[in-house]
């Protein structure tokens, strides 16, 4: 908490604690089509990195679209309020709701869990309807599906998220708490980092909560590294 009342008063003074040109860094060498995993702990402030990746679209003007699994977006965004951050520009994401019962910015579609972990086609229709434009694509919560689905339907849950690896009109960021996929046996965790194109993770220095690449093909992102608080 104090490390949050030391950020939000930088926030108030200087704008954001980091520049988006250092945020830059690593999200301007994404390439469309990528599936990016970022993992962070339980004690890790990631609503801090949501926010900082949906301003740093909304302030290029880039589409963006929330999957928002089980409620985890009207969550963060509820403690984004109460810490004070500016959250103009939130009420009108696009956003497609898996599972849960709240809702927050504009929800375009929804699908229950059971029909998420059978079949995606319903999802790409949804998917489809928002942006012709290369859309940064936040989804949150997806490591609550780890708690809910059988092996059998997770299983099915990684081969359909492989099979949108290299859409192009699309990033997906899927910001997922570690902690919970390293409870999940069986090595989905494992198969999840596996499909992923790049591997970001969030995690506490001496210098402050650093996001850093975990995983890369590209020589150019190797070893990048930011920090956010």
């Amino acid at each position: 908490m104090i490390m949050f009342l030391y950020f939000r008063a930088n926030l108030i003074l200087r704008g954001c604690p980091m520049t988006n040109n250092e945020l830059d860094e690593i999200l301007s060498l994404l390439k469309p089509g990528e599936t990016v995993l970022i993992e962070y702990t339980q004690d890790s402030p990631y609503e801090l990195l949501l926010w900082l990746l949906v301003r740093w679209a909304l302030d290029r003007g880039r589409a963006v679209l929330v999957d928002d699994v089980l409620d985890t977006f009207p969550e963060v965004l509820a403690r984004l309020d109460v810490l004070g951050f500016d959250l103009s520009g939130f009420e009108d994401i696009p956003v497609v709701k898996i599972g849960g019962s709240r809702s927050a910015g504009r929800v375009i579609g929804t699908i229950d869990v059971d029909r998420h972990s059978i079949d995606f086609r319903y999802y790409e229709r949804i998917y489809s309807k928002v942006s012709n434009d290369l859309m940064l694509n936040p989804v949150l919560g997806f490591h609550k599906l780890f708690l809910v689905l059988t092996d059998k339907e997770l299983l099915r849950l990684i081969r359909n998220v492989a099979g949108f690896v290299g859409k192009k009109d699309r990033i997906a960021l899927y910001l997922v708490n570690s902690d919970v996929m390293a409870s999940k046996s069986g090595g989905f965790g494992a198969l999840f980092r596996e499909i992923a194109t790049t591997v970001l993770a969030l995690y506490p220095t001496e210098r402050g909560y650093v996001l850093g690449v975990v995983k890369t093909s590209r020589r150019e992102l190797l070893g990048k590294e930011v920090v956010i608080l």
